[in-house]
């Protein structure tokens, strides 16, 4: 079986954005990820637009999408509340 992994971020520019992967009958998307050396910390997973967990098990044709988390940054209120 083959599938499809688009990758964002420091993921794709250390394996490129857009992988073909031969997988197992019945091996699942975070053994994959795994092998890579991508920690499920992160990243948020779509399997053919639809958000999964690592435990899903894929299917020939399956594509992956691979969303890195973002950290950081502050709104207005976070600000304003630390000056009072």
């Amino acid at each position: 079986m083959r599938v499809t992994v688009i990758l964002y971020g420091n993921h794709a520019l250390k394996y490129g954005p857009k992988i073909e992967i031969k997988v197992r009958e019945g091996e699942r998307v975070g053994e994959v990820l795994r092998e890579l050396k991508i920690a499920p910390e992160d990243y948020h997973l779509l399997i053919n637009e639809r958000k999964v967990d690592e435990n899903y098990q894929l299917k020939d044709g399956d594509t992956v999408k691979v969303l890195p988390i973002v950290y950081g940054g502050n709104s207005i209120t976070d600000l304003t509340a630390s000056f009072l």
